[in-house]
């Protein structure tokens, strides 16, 4: 039986992963923050991360199998860190859209190819600043969870490296 530090090695993950999607949707159903398709996008990244965590929890996996949560953990966590990063960038680019936030259910109603499009890439509606908080951006909030929780995972794999590498 596993120790219980390492039985639990992904719950802050998971909890802080959480914590971080219930305040993204308390932001859009208290709030009336409409959210755009990167916003989406990020959510879904979110949504992997938090379910890898919790699935890491739940199996209780040997060192290869923890080996594998943490790189699907750090791979999630990385491509929402890329796509706030873009978020962050569309908004500072100075790009003025003047259009109306289309609702999530549009963006899929449009071809695959350009719902794709708009949620890897972003759409018109990803430039406008809505919301920011101590001065930052919601994207560059998101950008900053991210970044966050994806040192959970890395740290794991350094660690792991290091300690394959001191043995042979």
């Amino acid at each position: 039986m596993l120790p219980a530090r390492l039985r639990i090695f992904f719950l802050p993950g998971w909890l802080a992963s959480m914590a971080v999607l219930i305040a993204s949707f308390h932001l859009e159903h208290v709030l009336n923050l409409m959210p755009c398709p990167l916003c989406f996008s990020q959510r879904l990244l979110l949504g992997v991360y938090s379910l890898v965590c919790l699935c890491a929890i739940i199996h209780r996996p040997q060192l290869r199998g923890r080996r594998n949560y943490a790189g699907l953990a750090l791979a999630s966590s990385l491509g929402g860190a890329l796509l706030a990063a873009r978020h962050v960038w569309l908004q500072g680019a100075g790009v003025v859209v003047e259009t109306c936030q289309m609702p999530f259910g549009r963006v899929l109603e449009q071809s695959w190819r350009e719902a794709f499009r708009q949620l890897v890439f972003g759409g018109p509606d990803c430039t406008s600043l809505t919301w920011s908080f101590i001065d930052l951006t919601l994207p560059e909030w998101s950008l900053l969870a991210f970044l966050l929780l994806s040192a959970l995972p890395l740290g794991w794999l350094v660690a792991y490296r290091l300690h394959v590498l001191g043995k042979g």
